[in-house]
């Protein structure tokens, strides 16, 4: 593959907090370079996309236009709005193939067998028909479960159990709906009904990275179950997006846990929301994002943490008001750009590294998923 000269051309459909991360970065790079935006308000149509990312303007007008948005020429178009039961992005997905744009979405669609067979299908056919690729990445799913666990699990042999930890701290986001939707600031004895937004997220994301994982490693995943734990603030915490008071959940973990067929737990994500260093968990450290723990011969524990610096004592990253862990989102799609725009068109299944632990080392020798 020849080198590039010109900047990959970006279009960014649903500019939000995870959008507006990518269009900062992108902006800041001169191999990268935003030539649309797609919004959904009215009082954003026609505001410039630096402004709606909270930076200088750049000459690139937002537009609510399915026909103007269509029109602009771009190497690629990174999904990052909403998706849920009420949103399903499929739809957008179709138009935007068959108009012949490469996609590069947010969301968990990196592993088909995980979702219904149509799904698929009409992705695979709507990339033939518009000549196009579709591609979904991101920090996690993606990097953190599909990509770097896989990669770890290449220190140990006879692996029996892995577990993905992640944290993270709500305390400076801005939403507070989205921090109530995930179960922070409510009863602690109230349970969660099954149909919730947060266990619906729970499954999409979390589910589909345990199967998809199970393949790669040889490994029969027979069921997966949810669960979770909820923890009380022993005080009021008053933080600028919301307040929590004394008794309500200041802490709240979701784990879901692929299991084997005889029922032992084999590979198991829990994602852990807290409210200020208050709740932050007692055995983690202030950087501490992600931890993963490999039970083999031998056995691993990798922990991840992230901030804005190790040289400097720096709070926060220059001209980026995200924080560094939730900025590296941003960094594993721009990341992914080049080599989608290179692929042939059709679905591109993830980057999953050929050489760690399977169950058996003679089998599938230098595969991994794909789609044909």
């Amino acid at each position: 593959m020849e080198d590039r000269i010109a900047p990959y051309k970006i279009c960014v459909f649903g500019p939000g907090d995870a959008g507006c991360i990518i269009i900062r970065e992108a902006c800041r790079l001169p191999e990268f370079e935003i030539v649309g935006v797609f919004v959904f308000q009215e009082q954003k149509d026609g505001v410039d996309a630096g402004t709606l990312a909270g930076i200088n303007p750049i000459g690139v007008r937002a537009t609510r236009s399915w026909e103007e948005f269509l029109a602009i020429d771009c190497d690629v178009v990174v999904h990052a709005a909403l998706d849920s039961p009420a949103t399903p992005p499929l739809s957008t997905y179709i138009r935007l193939l068959d108009a012949g744009k490469n996609v590069l979405t947010t969301h968990p669609y990196s592993y088909l067998p995980a979702r219904d067979k149509s799904f698929g299908d009409e992705i695979k056919a709507a990339c033939q028909r518009g000549k196009a690729t579709f591609h979904a990445g991101g920090l996690n799913p993606d990097f953190m479960t599909q990509r770097f666990t896989t990669l770890l699990t290449g220190l140990s042999n006879d692996v029996k159990r892995i577990k993905i930890e992640e944290y993270f701290d709500c305390a400076d986001q801005k939403n507070a709906g989205l921090l109530k939707v995930i179960g922070l600031g409510g009863v602690p004895d109230e349970t969660i009904d099954e149909n919730s937004p947060a266990i619906w997220y729970q499954k999409h994301y979390n589910y589909q990275m345990i199967q998809h994982l199970g393949e790669e490693f040889g490994v029969k995943i027979s069921r997966i179950g949810g669960d979770k734990q909820v923890f009380a603030a022993p005080q009021d915490i008053i933080r600028p997006v919301m307040e929590i008071k004394k008794g309500e959940t200041g802490r709240i973990s979701y784990t879901s846990t692929g299991y084997l067929e005889d029922d032992t737990p084999f590979i198991s994500i829990t994602i852990t929301y807290f409210f200020d260093t208050l709740m932050r968990p007692e055995h983690l450290e202030p950087d501490n994002t992600y931890i993963v723990t490999i039970e083999g011969r031998p056995s691993t524990r990798t922990v991840l943490s992230i901030r804005p610096s190790y040289l400097t004592e720096t709070k926060e990253m220059e001209n980026e008001p995200a924080a560094p862990a939730y900025f590296t989102f941003a960094v594993t799609i721009l990341q992914a750009i080049p080599v989608v725009v290179a692929a042939p068109p059709g679905f591109k299944a993830p980057d999953i590294p050929v050489v760690h632990w399977k169950k058996d080392q003679r089998k599938n020798v230098g595969k991994r998923y794909a789609e044909h």
